[in-house]
């Protein structure tokens, strides 16, 4: 089986060219012969559902406090797991339980994907940064 050793290069908002591992093709028995390229447009809740997705997947999220990683993590997860996992996980968001460590975790999830893609109407200027940690962002766990 090959692994992915190719770096696929995606970009979302105005973060610049992200490289990142395209795992379409993970474990795949052939090599890739067709290079693809399309621009899809999603809402800032599809990207917290891909970060959702991350996280449920393991990563930890004080990770997120990498612009460059949240990037990596929006684009291999819309591309990994596609739309129907997407508006899964974004009806999950929607359905915890105020107060709950899930739903304190969505609201820091929704922060960063806020701070930095913006809105339509705002979008994030070249340069800006986060300016501090966002992924503590009342997310400790109940006690």
């Amino acid at each position: 089986m090959l692994t992915p050793t190719v770096t696929a290069t995606g970009e979302i908002g105005d973060s610049g060219p992200v490289e990142f591992i395209p795992t379409l093709r993970e474990d795949a028995e052939q090599p890739a012969t067709t290079d693809l390229s399309m621009r899809l447009e999603i809402s800032l809740e599809d990207a917290t559902a891909a970060l959702w997705l991350a996280l449920r997947d393991g990563l930890e999220l004080s990770a997120l406090d990498d612009e460059h990683l949240v990037h990596e993590m929006v684009l291999e997860k819309l591309l990994a797991e596609g739309g129907n996992a997407i508006a899964t996980a974004r009806d999950e968001m929607h359905h915890q339980k105020p107060g709950t460590h899930e739903a304190r975790t969505t609201h820091a999830l929704r922060t960063i994907t806020t701070l930095l893609y913006g809105t339509a109407k705002t979008p994030r200027t070249s340069g800006t940064t986060r300016g501090g940690t966002i992924s503590t962002l009342d997310v400790g766990r109940e006690r």
